[in-house]
């Protein structure tokens, strides 16, 4: 290729725009539809517009969809032809959808003229999410809250323990719990709560200051974050897009919200991503959905590469054009040559006697001298030149997990029973943390005055200091013992036994402040046997409504400053012991002082918590439990390959930490098997080539990505080659 010609690869002239494909996604909640318009622009996915809507039964989904679809689109230029879809895992049965959903699915995907591409379980697309942007894999329980409803998803080392659906009740708090208490085989919960969905915000608070620990196995107060309303359909999007790209990122931006007029009554997920392979009789018969295991699928390429067209049945191949950079030999190549006419260079032979001087001395001298430069330059050429070269191989990842024990009293790795010796650490942290009130309260004072009881029978009555008389819901409590004469006879008729005492009100407030001769009932007494009435006014009650501390507060606040000491103490041990693996979670908290400067229902806008916390667990050598990933992992190592234990990652997640300091745990491994390189055989095949030439031969090897070549020292590429003498060459073999 010419240099005019990459030049003008380089211009924008005349160029076509890249063409961008959107696409559809709907996520399918318990009783919310929730559609997305996204789009990949180079390796960021974008959701540009959402929508959401209820629905109150299964056959309104596909007009419900309809009108959403038309939400997101709004009077954006675009045509998407494709849908995702994000089902509950209640659809699914054995990896596959139930017959009912798939029936529902296809005929919806009918009915809109559209094109399947897949579905997911949002579970599984909110585990993949979470991995995708924490980087390691998930342990949490997943709590998502719809009008009607919440979904608890319990997930431990990004595996899917299970999900629970429950209706709401009073509290979020015990729905959690309530749904918690199904899952009776995970003996220890993950000490970590993330929510989405409606009002998820004002729910954080309350959560807080929840009692978690009084009938659930957690090890410690688990912590609260808020993953946000629009999550689900963030993650099914995701994994719609790891299809098509494996290296795809999500790109944060504001995401437009549609609103939707409701025409409906408000009622009230076994691996992520199915990938669609369509062939020509699933395509007739599912519609596109045919069921596949896209997790152990290879992903290096796009999803459309693989696939076969709908429409013909035949296979559409992916083809990608190259174009190789300009080498500096190719421009030399075009340069002009030299005005001179071809008669006149061929006139002009070439003669060596011609450029020998006279013979003289001072002329041999400077023969020799030149003679003897050359030969320096000639043999500095040979054996100066060095080359550092570094080889990016692709490795292989393999990929296990296994139920691990650190044990105090384990003196060597058991490899085969997978026990590795632990160390009982403990620490104590002290801090304080201070937070607002926002209990109410109303203060002030209560009525007083002065009642007329009335004896209508026939014995004396005695009433105790504290006997409740009330008017309507408005109590009032005696302030002082009486008795009250039975009636007697008199000359115009029964006289009633009476006497005048004084009450107060039971409760602050102006409402105690009752007029005079209104009718009181005394408390375990009839009518026709004993009343009362007011002698005058009541006066004095007052009240105004002030900020407290609440329970609710202080439990909050309890949790907060637990959590920061925790990790105080991690960091403490951590330091303490820098060779050691520490888990948090596995790390046990008994309270040894407690102390808060204001009570519950005392008047604050701001209360403290001082607190002081003795830790203990069981910590252990992270190259103990690669020990044990060597053992499960070399099994499986394929030929030309070697385990490389130091790029081995480990993740731990504490099942139960036992009383004799035993700590069990779920560890997962992420083992990388490099390719063995054969040096000597690279050195003899690149030594006295040209930096492309090197290049292009490292780059034909099999599970090579690429290499970086540094040659000393640096000349024009012209006349640079790699040293000639291999022992001049360097190779490393690492990971890109």
């Amino acid at each position: 290729m010419s240099f005019l010609s990459n030049l003008a690869n380089l211009l924008p002239i005349g160029k076509k725009e890249e063409t961008k494909e959107y696409f559809f996604a709907l996520n399918i909640g318990t009783e919310t539809l929730t559609a997305a318009l996204w789009v990949i622009e180079g390796l960021n996915l974008k959701i540009l517009e959402t929508a959401s809507d209820n629905y109150s039964s299964n056959d309104d989904i596909a007009t419900v969809t309809d009108k959403l679809l038309d939400a997101v689109l709004g009077l954006k230029e675009v045509e998407p032809q494709k849908i995702l879809f994000g089902v509950p895992n209640s659809w699914i049965a054995d990896e596959n959808l139930k017959d009912e959903y798939l029936k529902i699915l296809k005929s919806l995907v009918k009915e809109l003229e559209l094109v399947p591409m897949a579905y997911v379980a949002t579970s599984h697309a909110l585990i993949h999410f979470l991995e995708k942007q924490e980087g390691v894999p998930t342990t949490a329980i997943l709590v998502g809250f719809e009008k009607q409803h919440l979904t608890v998803i319990v997930v431990r080392a990004g595996k899917l323990d299970g999900v629970r659906v429950i209706a709401r009740g009073e509290t979020a708090g015990s729905d959690i719990e309530k749904a918690l208490l199904a899952f009776t085989d995970v003996e220890t919960l993950p000490s970590k709560i993330l929510i989405y969905g409606e009002q998820t915000e004002n729910l954080k608070s309350q959560l807080l200051s929840f009692s978690w620990m009084s009938k659930l196995s957690f090890l410690h107060l688990p912590k609260i974050d808020v993953l946000g309303d629009d999550a689900p359909i963030k993650s099914v999007c995701l994994a719609g897009g790891s299809e098509i790209n494996s290296d795809i990122k999500f790109t944060e931006q504001h995401i437009q919200k549609s609103p939707v007029k409701s025409t409906l009554i408000d009622t009230g997920e076994e691996e992520i991503k199915n990938k669609i392979e369509v062939d020509d009789s699933a395509a007739q018969e599912n519609f596109g959905f045919v069921v596949g295991d896209v997790s152990n699928q290879k992903k290096s390429a796009p999803i459309e590469s693989g696939l076969k067209s709908q429409e013909t049945g035949e296979s559409e191949e992916l083809v990608v054009s190259q174009e190789h950079a300009l080498e500096v030999e190719d421009f030399e190549q075009e340069m002009p040559v030299t005005s001179e006419s071809p008669k006149e260079i061929h006139k002009e032979k070439f003669n060596l006697k011609r450029f020998i001087p006279k013979q003289n001395f001072t002329t041999m001298t400077i023969i020799i001298g030149v003679i003897l430069a050359l030969v320096l330059i000639g043999g500095a050429y040979v054996f100066l030149p060095k080359a550092n070269m570094k080889i990016f191989v692709e490795p292989k990842i393999v990929e296990r997990d296994t139920q691990v024990v650190a044990d105090p009293n384990q003196k060597t790795v058991n490899e085969d029973g997978k026990i590795i010796p632990g160390q009982i650490i403990e620490t104590e942290v002290s801090g304080s943390a201070k937070d607002s009130a926002s209990g109410k309260r109303q203060i002030g004072d209560p009525a007083k005055g002065t009642i007329v009881l009335y004896n209508k029978t026939l014995d004396s009555i005695s009433l105790s200091k504290g006997t409740q008389v009330s008017k309507g819901s408005i109590k009032f409590t005696l302030d002082t013992s009486v008795t009250i004469a039975s009636s007697s006879a008199s000359d115009t008729g029964i006289a009633f036994g009476k006497v005048n005492t004084t009450v107060t009100a039971v409760a602050v407030g102006a409402d105690g402040n009752i007029s005079s001769g209104a009718d009181i009932t005394v408390a375990g007494y009839s009518s026709d046997k004993l009343t009362a009435k007011s002698e005058g006014n009541f006066s004095g009650g007052t009240s105004k409504d002030v900020t407290v501390v609440s329970s609710e507060d202080t439990q909050r606040l309890l949790a907060k400053l637990s959590s920061d000491l925790r990790q105080q103490a991690q960091q403490k041990l951590q330091e303490k012991y820098p060779n050691k693996k520490i888990l948090e979670e596995a790390l046990s908290e008994q309270i040894t002082s407690k102390s808060y400067n204001k009570n519950v229902n005392d008047q604050a806008s701001e209360f403290s918590l001082n607190m002081t916390i003795r830790y203990k667990g069981t910590a252990f050598d992270d190259n103990d439990l690669k020990s044990i990933v060597s053992k499960l992992v070399n099994m499986q190592v394929p030929d030309g390959f070697k385990l490389d234990i130091s790029a081995t990652e480990t993740q731990a997640d504490v099942s139960k930490l036992e009383k004799d300091g035993k700590l069990i745990f779920l560890a997962r491994f992420k083992a990388k098997l490099i390719p063995k390189i054969d040096m000597d055989k690279i050195k003899d095949k690149i030594k006295f080539k040209s930096y492309s030439e090197a290049t292009n031969i490292i780059k034909e090897m099999e599970n090579v990505l690429g290499s970086e070549i540094n040659i000393t020292p640096a000349l024009p590429k012209a006349i640079q080659r790699l040293p000639i003498l291999s022992k001049n060459i360097t190779i490393e073999v690492g990971l890109k």
